[in-house]
């Protein structure tokens, strides 16, 4: 899952000594979401199994394992997935034709080619039996001739794998951690026990999710662990706008490339983003916000309340409100956060549905759009903006108040879900969710 992009960019903005080309701290073990590295590109010549696992796994996690002593592999636990997600998963498959593959039959020899492979890996029955490869394989391939690495395996449940020479490869059930769904929620519980942790993940919801983490344990008393997360690099509007102007003539008119010259594709480029730093950043902003005094009532949840807003433009399990980006609600926080404040309620962690959706969305909206509306009260907010010279596309897109409560009921959800503890079923009528007449999950925003 992930989240809008724009609040990245926001928070790289803000704080860009959190985001470096090189790791902030040296790591103990590093996380990698193996559901990621499932998801290559489709391959446009023949390629074995025995390939693909090296490619897409072996040659990676042996880099790390270069660098410490044990990695750790998550996937999909699907039978703990929140039922919720189904939704967002059907949206993704909906343009994609089915898997042509019978889902009883064994993988085929090769790794399909070309569209094929975009139709099989979107299959949830496919897709397991690549991971069940995967781990039969990967263990021997990547520990024998590394005495002392650990690969620990968080799929259906924990296990750790070690090669000792002379005995061989080592299997030992880890029963004390309990089983997890996502792979991108697994992470938190292994920070904990390694102090330091690199995530690899491209997931924007893995940089929420430390940072959820990482308040827990500000607010429990605990040591945070430090953390840094290794994604793709963020392109702020300055990084685009220097990228621009190296591709103009220069002063006597010369060009980098010949007219004639194919333009290259620029090579994929990472960086790690420093949890800690990041925290800290995030909460001077959110101090200037609050006109530089933090409310002792909420201290310790300045990160739940910042990704409660995050929650609001849309996640895998929130449906984002329209018309709304993170990079406006982020700029909007200085407007926004004594509202915010006043419907949040730290002892639930939790959103007060009705004053959110009236009082804190009303409030953006009328922000938003404030040459058109004047309301507070977000009914109100929406009949102007309706009645205004806003153009009718705009007018369209804006949501109904029922929508808006059932996003703010999904966000009380995914606060829940970020903590990284077996969450609450999402299916039930507090959380914006129900069960359709089709049996499939849909969102319970139907008007009153």
């Amino acid at each position: 899952m992930t989240i809008d992009s724009t609040w990245l960019a926001s928070f790289k903005e803000d704080v860009p000594c959190a985001f470096t080309p090189s790791p902030p701290h040296r790591a103990g073990a590093v996380f990698v979401d193996g559901q990621i590295k499932l998801m290559q590109a489709a391959p446009t010549e023949s390629m074995t199994w025995d390939e693909f696992i090296h490619r897409q796994f072996a040659r990676h996690l042996g880099r790390h394992l270069e660098r410490v002593d044990t990695v750790i592999l998550a996937f999909d636990n699907y039978a703990e997935v929140p039922r919720a997600k189904a939704m967002t998963q059907l949206k993704r498959r909906r343009p994609i034709p089915p898997c042509p593959l019978d889902e009883h039959a064994a993988l085929p020899c090769m790794v399909p080619e070309g569209e094929l492979w975009g139709q099989c890996i979107a299959s949830r029955a496919f897709k397991a039996k690549v991971i069940d490869l995967v781990l039969l394989r990967l263990p021997h391939v990547l520990l024998v001739g590394r005495p002392g690495k650990r690969l620990v395996v968080d799929y259906v449940r924990p296990v750790e794998h070690t090669f000792e020479p002379g005995v061989g490869m080592r299997r030992a059930d880890l029963d004390d951690l309990e089983p997890l769904g996502e792979a991108d929620v697994k992470f938190p519980r292994y920070a904990d026990m390694h102090a330091t942790l690199l995530v690899d993940s491209i997931d924007g919801d893995s940089v929420a999710i430390a940072l959820r983490h990482h308040e827990l344990c500000v607010r429990r008393g605990a040591c945070p662990p430090r953390v840094s997360v290794y994604r793709l690099e963020l392109k702020t509007p300055d990084a685009k706008a220097d990228a621009k102007a190296d591709a103009k003539p220069d002063a006597e008119g010369r060009k980098r490339k010949t007219p004639d010259a194919k333009p290259k594709r620029a090579p994929r480029t990472y960086e790690y983003v420093d949890i800690p730093a990041l925290y800290e950043g995030l909460l001077q902003a959110v101090a200037q916000s609050a006109g530089r005094v933090l409310l002792p009532s909420h201290r310790g949840h300045e990160m739940a309340m910042l990704l409660a807003l995050v929650g609001l433009t849309g996640t895998d399990f929130s449906r984002g409100l329209p018309l709304l980006s993170g990079r406006a609600l982020f700029g909007f926080l200085p407007d926004l956060w004594g509202t915010l404040a006043a419907v949040y309620d730290p002892a639930s962690e939790a959103l007060a549905v009705d004053g959110a959706a009236d009082r804190l969305v009303g409030l953006v909206y009328r922000t938003k759009y404030q040459n058109h509306a004047r309301a507070r009260a977000l009914p109100a907010v929406l009949d102007e903006l309706r009645a205004s010279k806003l153009s009718e596309r705009v007018k369209a897109s804006l949501p109904s108040r029922a929508r808006v409560a059932c996003t703010v009921r999904n966000t009380n959800w995914l606060l829940a879900y970020w903590t990284c503890a077996r969450p609450p079923d999402p299916l039930q009528p507090c959380y914006g969710f129900r069960t359709g007449a089709s049996g499939r999950p849909e969102y319970d925003d139907a008007e009153p």
